[in-house]
């Protein structure tokens, strides 16, 4: 057992899937071996999937997506799972299950909790701005509702993947050599320069998607795995986007339910702008919350596990 896991009461079982490497890898290789599935597994996946989509890369880079374009961006991600799932295997020789999926007879739980929560704690802000009239229903889309649940397979590709990466692998090979505090941190702060070059990003949304990192975190610890977090991750982004019609930390899609939109002389700072609800103070209060009972709930279970 090394200090930091001495130091700690109750690890989480989700830290406890390093355990299983025959050759773990350290905290900066680790980093850097996440920055290069990154930039090279995401690059080698679109490749091959924009010209199989027809997809735009110039649509994917900030302009307006359409389904193809959407898809083949977010299925690009199963190129950096791909390859961390190879350096798991081969290097460390332990399962990619082990970086936070556990057997477990809840799964089905685990992920209505996560999809169920991203629908009420986002509906909270859109809610709220909708009643207060700084948002608009523009318009409905029935036709597309169809197209809008199959945009959702990949939002499941890359919320999943970016949980993968932050909320396990990352959290794992750095709380193994420096402990849980450096752990939340270092993939919070991993998660928050992710998303610190889209497009509009402002002040208040670097402030929310840290927040989102740490409510993640948490709740990944208290639950023990990333069934959770991926089903929030996953439904959060495509409310926003597919359902709502509301841009996705500055991506605009176009395949949506709604249109959703800032009615005339509305305050981004409520609306969230052109980056969308999550540079929203409104969702800055209700992340707030989520986070802060994300870590009582990680703490309720450290303290009935000692009991």
């Amino acid at each position: 057992m090394t200090n930091a896991q001495s130091s700690l009461l109750l690890p989480s079982p989700l830290l406890s899937g390093i355990e299983r490497a025959r050759r773990p890898t350290g905290p900066i290789v680790g980093l850097v071996v996440v920055v290069g599935c990154l930039l090279v597994g995401q690059t080698l996946a679109a490749l091959v999937l924009f010209p199989l989509f027809g997809a735009s890369a110039a649509a994917a880079l900030g302009g307006a997506m359409e389904l193809a374009d959407q898809l083949a961006m977010l299925l690009s991600f199963v190129g950096i799972a791909g390859l961390l799932a190879l350096w798991i295997r081969l290097k460390e020789g332990r399962p990619f299950g082990s970086v936070g999926f556990f057997p477990t007879s809840r799964v089905g739980v685990h992920l209505a909790i996560g999809a169920g929560v991203a629908v009420v704690l986002l509906g909270v802000p859109v809610g709220v701005n909708l009643l207060s009239g700084q948002l608009d229903v523009g318009a409905v889309h029935t036709a597309q509702v169809g197209a809008a649940f199959v945009a959702l397979i990949g939002f499941a590709v890359q919320a999943s993947t970016e949980e993968i990466i932050t909320r396990g692998y990352l959290m794992q090979v750095t709380f193994r050599k420096w402990g849980l505090i450096a752990a939340v941190v270092l993939q919070a702060v991993v998660f928050s320069l992710l998303h610190g070059t889209n497009p509009n990003v402002t002040v208040v949304a670097l402030v929310n998607i840290l927040l989102i990192a740490l409510l993640l975190a948490f709740w990944a610890l208290a639950e023990g795995g990333l069934w959770g977090v991926c089903a929030f991750h996953a439904v959060w982004n495509w409310c926003q986007g597919n359902v709502y019609g509301i841009q996705v930390s500055g991506m605009d899609v176009r395949t949506t339910m709604l249109s959703i939109g800032g009615a005339p002389g509305s305050a981004d700072l409520l609306t969230g702008g052109g980056f969308g609800i999550e540079a929203s103070l409104l969702t800055t209060a209700a992340l707030a919350a989520g986070t802060v009972l994300a870590y009582l709930a990680y703490r309720r279970r450290t303290r009935s596990a000692t009991s």
